[in-house]
């Protein structure tokens, strides 16, 4: 495995402090949301990696990933949007706290312009108009204010260990089941093809399904846009695997 994988150039986010404490449904709660940021990171990571590396003339490539961005910026808005509709209004009304989750809406908003400019460029970009440092660009000018939103709510899920311990849990349980209704034709290989097994010495089993729903996904769900998935850094069985464009820039 080469050494730049998809842990850079944006900072994955540990787990250690707080994953083997359970004595609080905060800690769960931040360890799960911890996993699901470092596959959205893993995701952004994979894409900027590879924007730069796609042969100009192999336009079927370049349509598949101009496919994996768009499915990467659905996924951010079904996460994002889940969050702001369901989980973090149960949290306030938990809390007993309204506006304790105002921080992390007003953080959406912090990259929210510069996200739609990425996403619109995927959607609307012509594969022989493509532009891989555009791409990158793209990319650097949301960034930022992005990490820092995906770092900084795992600190706020920690700190809701001073409330019900059940009641978060259930809040939380809530929103996997509105994340999981989803287009499985575009997120879930996206998801599973992000997730590393292997992160943290093997200690975390995300995302916890029967061992049958990767061969599901794989067999099924994956192949309406097969060409996309070649660059997700992970297999559907969650193994890490290298990137498919790499090396030396040839395209723009």
């Amino acid at each position: 495995m080469s050494s730049q994988w998809v842990d850079k150039p944006y900072s994955l986010i540990s787990t250690d402090p707080f994953s083997k404490d359970s004595s609080h449904a905060a800690y769960y709660v931040a360890t799960q949301m911890a996993l699901a940021h470092n596959g959205i990171l893993r995701g952004l990571n994979s894409i900027f990696l590879q924007a730069t590396h796609i042969p100009r003339e192999d336009l079927d490539a370049i349509q598949d990933f101009l496919t994996y961005c768009q499915c990467w910026c659905e996924s951010m808005h079904h996460h994002h949007d889940a969050e702001e509709k369901d989980f973090f209004p149960s949290i306030e009304l938990i809390a007993d706290a309204p506006g304790i989750m105002e921080r992390n809406i007003e953080q959406h908003r912090a990259f929210t312009p510069g996200f739609d400019l990425f996403q619109e460029y995927s959607q609307t970009c012509l594969p022989e108009n493509y532009d891989g440092r555009k791409t990158r660009s793209l990319i650097e000018a949301f960034a930022e204010p992005l990490i820092q939103h995906l770092h900084d709510e795992i600190e706020t899920l920690r700190a809701l260990d001073r409330y019900d311990s059940g009641r978060i849990r259930q809040a939380y349980r809530q929103l996997e089941k509105t994340l999981m209704a989803t287009d499985n034709y575009r997120i879930a290989p996206l998801v599973f093809g992000t997730a590393d097994r292997s992160f943290e010495g093997g200690m975390h089993d995300f995302p916890s399904v029967p061992f049958f729903v990767p061969y599901v996904i794989h067999y099924w769900f994956a192949k309406r846009h097969c060409g996309a998935w070649r660059f997700n850094p992970c297999t559907v069985w969650r193994d890490r695997r290298e990137l498919a464009f790499k090396g030396v820039s040839t395209v723009p």
